[in-house]
């Protein structure tokens, strides 16, 4: 509820700030006998937003409503198939957010290092990404083990091209434009989910359907409902959570569904 409240406060003092700067520029130009430029009165409207939601709004306003103002103003200046091709654009980077709710949001270096000491520990040789983005996890994994197989699905278009140019010279690694939902994964040893909290039961029971006994799920900051991780490792501003004991396990919301 304090979440609406304070979404509900940021757009009306934005509003107000819009206002009350349109009708100072206009006071300004009738004293002037000049006009004002737009930038100026967006600019105005930015501060006037912003100081005004200083004390009462969380920290994260403050650059929204200085900035939101002059992103307006900007829009209403460009030609409408600039906001066409950013539509282009959008969906192919962020096709899965759309259709799966999963939103694109690259992992770092602390990740990768964190996959492979998990990867060297459980003697992981046959790797997978659902959902790998641009590839340079994968792509990184794969130098380190050139003797081990990586696989990522992607199925937005740009990221997939970028992830297939990343691994075109290395032969361990493979990137496929499909639904990781629709392909089976009894092919490999483990599975790498950096999803959304949304999706992680179904993946739970796809891999416990479809791993073998000694297959794992490393999941990425999100946890799967009812079952606590086998392990947990640091990884920068995130937890890589291991779920290495995948038989004869199910989740509280999985009886109950049952």
């Amino acid at each position: 509820m304090r979440r609406y409240l304070s979404l509900f406060a940021g757009f009306l003092i934005l509003a107000v700030a819009m206002v009350a700067a349109l009708m100072l520029s206009g006071q300004m130009s009738q004293w002037s006998g000049h006009a004002i430029p737009g930038w100026v009165t967006a600019a105005l409207a930015g501060v006037m937003g912003m100081l005004a939601g200083w004390a009462i709004l969380p920290t994260w306003w403050r650059g929204v409503l200085l900035v939101a103002p002059l992103v307006i103003w900007g829009g209403s200046q460009l030609h409408p198939g600039w906001f066409l091709a950013a539509a282009v654009v959008l969906i192919l980077l962020q096709y899965n957010a759309i259709r799966h709710r999963v939103p694109l949001y690259r992992s770092g270096r602390e990740v990768i290092d964190a996959l492979a000491r998990r990867l060297e520990e459980d003697e992981v040789t046959r790797f997978v990404d659902i959902g790998c983005g641009d590839g340079h996890v994968v792509a990184a994994l794969a130098r380190r083990f050139p003797d081990r197989r990586f696989t990522g699905f992607e199925t937005a278009p740009l990221l997939y091209l970028i992830a297939r140019w990343r691994c075109r010279h290395l032969e361990n690694c493979r990137i496929y434009f499909r639904d990781f939902w629709n392909v089976p994964w009894r092919d490999f040893d483990a599975v790498y989910a950096f999803l959304s909290p949304e999706p992680m039961l179904r993946v739970w029971r796809k891999v416990q359907r479809e791993l073998p006994e000694w297959g794992k799920l490393y999941s990425l900051s999100f946890e799967v409902p009812g079952i606590e991780p086998d392990a947990l490792d640091g990884a920068g501003q995130f937890d890589l959570l291991s779920y290495r004991n995948l038989a004869g396990r199910s989740t509280a919301v999985n009886d109950r569904a049952g």
